[in-house]
């Protein structure tokens, strides 16, 4: 939506083109975070996943999410 000069005074209207921020720099412990928690999922993954991909029997998604959690926390 564009408006005229008088439109932008008259109703304080705020242009669109904003400039795109940085994203915000993560911490140190973040990072040390996600890199534990995507090593946790490749083992987590290795575990409940036969050798073509798919899952074993019995075996959730959900199932490699918590054991990559408790993975995570030995770390």
């Amino acid at each position: 939506m564009r408006l005229i000069s008088s439109e932008k005074e008259s109703e304080g209207a705020k242009e669109e083109a904003k400039v795109a921020d940085k994203p915000k720099r993560r911490s140190r412990a973040a990072r040390a975070s996600d890199k534990k928690l995507s090593q946790a999922f490749k083992e987590a993954n290795r575990r409940y996943r036969k050798q073509d991909g798919s899952l074993r029997a019995g075996r959730t998604q959900g199932d490699i999410a918590t054991l990559a959690h408790r993975l995570k926390k030995k770390m």
